[in-house]
């Protein structure tokens, strides 16, 4: 069984910062530097940052769990009439068993309910099967774009959006 849980203490945002290091590096040190996925982590998956994005610019942080095991996350930041989709991570050996695609409706939902309009995302332009599961799911690529870190680092990304229909 899926199950969506708002993280809302300490506990869950260590659950999170460690579930970030095991997926983010099995994910990205395919196609970028190790280095650069470290100061990713640091600078918005550590539980200071997580903690940050919510008390300060309106993310809202979900654990995702299967069979009551933590499986992977979800961030989210609303804005006035967008919702950025800015976290979706599963684990390896939860990948394909529908939790993506349950995570992908409860922000649909989320979404409708708060009267947004539409749904924006970023995504690594090598990261094909995410892509496609996107595209699966009603996103449309709108912008390539190239996002350029403090730490010197770019990252040759596409935005995605998706319109909300009520």
């Amino acid at each position: 069984m899926i199950e969506i849980k708002k993280a809302d203490n300490t506990t869950d945002f260590k659950i999170i910062e460690k579930l970030a290091k095991e997926i983010l590096h099995e994910v990205y040190d395919p196609i970028i530097p190790a280095e650069h996925t470290d100061y990713f982590l640091t600078k918005f998956q550590s539980v200071n940052a997580i903690e940050n994005q919510i008390k300060n610019e309106n993310f809202s942080y979900f654990l995702l769990n299967y069979d009551t095991k933590n499986a992977g996350y979800l961030g989210i930041q609303k804005m006035i009439k967008k919702l950025i989709l800015s976290k979706l991570y599963i684990l390896k050996s939860f990948r394909g068993i529908k939790i993506g695609k349950t995570a992908l409706r409860y922000v649909n939902r989320f979404a409708m309910e708060n009267g947004i309009e539409r749904i924006e995302l970023i995504v690594n332009r090598q990261n094909q099967n995410t892509i496609n599961i996107y595209l699966k799911n009603e996103f449309k690529i709108v912008e390539s774009i190239i996002n350029s870190f403090p730490n010197g680092y770019s990252i040759e990304d596409y935005k995605m959006e998706k319109n909300v229909s009520n």
